[in-house]
C-alpha cells in the first residue's frame, strides 16, 4: 500500500467525522440577530471592527478603492507642498529668485507653493530658484521628500496592479427549482469569470447557516452542502453551482415558508488557480432567503455564432419562469 493511499483514506475519514463546529467557517454560533448576514453581497465580512486601532498605511493603501487611493495621493501632494510653501514664506519670498516680493500674503504663498511643486517634481523650469542658505536647505529637503514620495507611489502602483484578485462574478440571486427529472428540489446559483484570463482547477464549497432554537436558546447552526459538481478543470463559460436537496440535506422536506423561517444564509467559497498571476485566488458570495427565487431558472448565457461560442456576461442575473423552457 502506498503512503498516499493511507493519507487519502485518513483525510476521507476525518472529513466524514467533521463536527458541526468545524463547519462554522469561523463565525461561531452566537450571531443570531434576525436579518443579519455573515457575508455581504460583495464578498466582504459583515463585521465592524471597534476598539484598538491598528492602522497599517501600506496595507490600507493597497487594499482601498482606486478612487480613494487617488484622493489620498492628491491630498498628500497638496498638503506636503503647502507645508513647504509655508516654510519658504517664513524664510521670505525674497529668497526665491524670480518672485517679486511685496505682494499680498496669498500671492506670496501661491508663488512659494508653485516653486515647491517644481522642486518636488524635479521639473525646474528655471524661472524661479532658491537664493540664500535657508531657501536652499528647504529646497533640498523638498527634493528629497519628492524623490522618496515618487518611489513610494511607484511601488504602491505596482503592488496594486500586480495584486492577484479573482474577478469571479456571482449572480445576484439564487433559485430553488426541481432537479432535472427527479422528485428532488435543488438550490442553484451561478458564477462567471469577468476577465478573459484562464482560471483552472476551479472548486466550489457551499455552506448553509441558519438560526435554530435549541432548548430555548437561539443558536446559529452550519452545515456543508454537497454539490452536484464541486470542481471544474477549466472555466471558459459560466458555471451553475447546484446542491440537490435530498434526504441528507438540512433543507430536505421543508416548504418555502419553512426555509424562510430558518433565516438561512448560503455561504459560497470559490477557489481557482489564476494562470496570469500563477497563484491561487478566491472569491466569496452569500445568499439570504430574500435573494432566493422559487421555481425559476437561469437564462442560458452562451450560444453558438458561426464557429464561435458567445458568452453574454450581461445575462448572469437573468432568471425566467420554468414554464418558458
Amino acid at each position: 500500500m502506498k503512503l498516499s493511499d493511507i493519507t487519502s483514506s485518513l483525510g476521507r475519514s476525518r472529513r466524514g467525522k467533521q463536527s458541526e463546529k468545524d463547519n462554522d467557517l469561523g463565525f461561531g454560533t452566537n450571531i443570531t440577530t434576525y436579518g443579519e448576514r455573515l457575508i455581504n453581497p460583495d464578498g466582504s465580512f459583515n463585521i465592524v471592527r471597534r476598539g484598538v486601532s491598528n492602522w497599517r498605511p501600506y496595507q490600507d493603501l493597497v487594499e482601498m478603492s482606486w478612487l480613494r487611493f487617488f484622493g489620498v495621493i492628491v491630498a498628500f501632494y497638496i498638503l506636503v507642498n503647502s507645508f513647504f510653501a509655508l516654510l519658504f514664506v517664513a524664510a521670505g519670498v525674497d529668497s526665491l529668485s524670480g518672485v517679486n516680493p511685496g505682494g499680498s500674503l496669498g500671492r506670496d504663498f501661491a508663488s512659494a507653493f508653485f516653486f515647491s511643486v517644481q522642486t518636488f517634481t524635479t521639473v525646474g523650469y528655471g524661472a524661479m530658484s532658491p537664493n540664500g542658505v535657508w531657501a536652499n536647505i528647504v529646497a533640498s529637503v523638498v527634493a528629497l521628500v519628492g524623490l522618496m514620495s515618487f518611489a513610494l507611489a511607484t511601488g504602491l502602483f505596482f503592488a496594486r496592479f500586480s495584486r492577484p484578485k479573482a474577478s469571479i462574478l456571482f449572480s445576484d440571486k439564487a433559485v430553488i427549482r426541481p432537479y432535472k427529472d427527479t422528485p428532488y428540489l435543488s438550490f442553484q446559483f451561478q458564477i462567471v469569470n469577468e476577465r478573459n484570463n484562464k482560471l483552472i482547477n476551479v472548486s466550489a464549497r457551499l455552506t448553509v447557516s441558519w438560526v435554530e432554537n435549541l432548548d430555548g436558546v437561539k443558536t446559529r447552526r452550519f452545515a456543508n452542502l454537497e454539490l452536484e459538481r464541486d470542481q471544474v478543470l477549466l472555466f471558459p463559460l459560466n458555471w451553475v453551482v447546484v446542491h440537490v436537496i435530498n434526504k441528507e440535506s438540512p433543507l430536505w422536506g421543508r416548504a418555502e415558508q419553512e426555509i424562510k423561517d430558518m433565516q438561512p444564509e448560503f455561504l459560497a467559497l470559490i477557489q481557482a488557480y489564476d494562470d496570469t498571476f500563477a497563484q491561487e485566488v478566491h472569491a466569496n458570495g452569500s445568499y439570504t432567503s430574500r435573494e432566493i427565487h422559487w421555481n425559476r431558472r437561469f437564462e442560458r448565457m452562451y450560444y453558438p455564432q458561426g464557429v464561435y461560442t458567445v458568452l453574454e456576461l450581461g445575462r448572469l442575473h437573468d432568471v425566467a419562469e420554468l414554464e418558458e423552457e
